[in-house]
């Protein structure tokens, strides 16, 4: 967001609901489960306990047209075997029936959607919306250095709901020369 002069100006939330997708005729016939693999990772506790082996593929949605089409599938796979997890719009789509609805492991699962904009919209609003504020901001390479940005928060009673921390470009560029020299490589 800072290299392109962005703003956040909105987000939504969406709730993640996967579902096992097949035109086999019962659960009891799947063997894999194919889909993008932060699905089946959301759903491994569910595949684990019926015995059915995940096998990663490149999306969601894809899994289901692949499953529907019968074409890509992974080695040992069909169409009578298989089911893909994704969401019940794909299966519409693809016309593959859905066996069962909301199969994640965690039910209060979302993903978070900003709405990016070149002017932001605080001033537009009303005083009784609730807003939120996003800061970004980059810390020398120094003792304490973080405990003093966040002082500033605490010392005007400022409750932070999510903080995240990402290497810069020239950190990670840092990191990976250092890691690289610990290995024994060039640094």
């Amino acid at each position: 967001m800072l290299r392109y002069d962005l703003v956040i100006v909105g987000e939504y939330e969406l709730r993640v609901s996967h579902n096992l997708l097949s035109n086999a005729e019962s659960i009891d016939d799947i063997k894999y489960a194919i889909s993008h693999p932060q699905a089946l990772a959301q759903c491994a506790n569910y595949l684990r306990a019926r015995n059915i082996t995940p096998l990663p593929v490149y999306d969601t949605a894809g899994a289901a047209k692949m499953l529907s089409e019968g074409q890509g599938l992974p080695s040992g796979c069909t169409q009578h075997n298989t089911a893909a997890i994704a969401s019940d719009l794909a299966g519409a789509v693809y016309r593959v029936k859905v066996l069962q609805a909301a199969i994640e492991d965690d039910d209060s699962n979302f993903t978070r959607f900003l709405l990016l904009g070149r002017q932001g919209v605080g001033k537009l609003l009303p005083s009784d919306v609730p807003a939120k504020t996003s800061v970004v901001f980059t810390l020398p390479e120094a003792s304490g250095a973080l405990y003093k940005a966040l002082a500033c928060f605490s010392l005007r009673d400022i409750n932070l709901s999510k903080m995240e921390s990402r290497p810069t470009s020239a950190s990670l560029l840092q990191f990976l020369k250092f890691r690289s020299s610990a290995d024994g490589g060039e640094a």
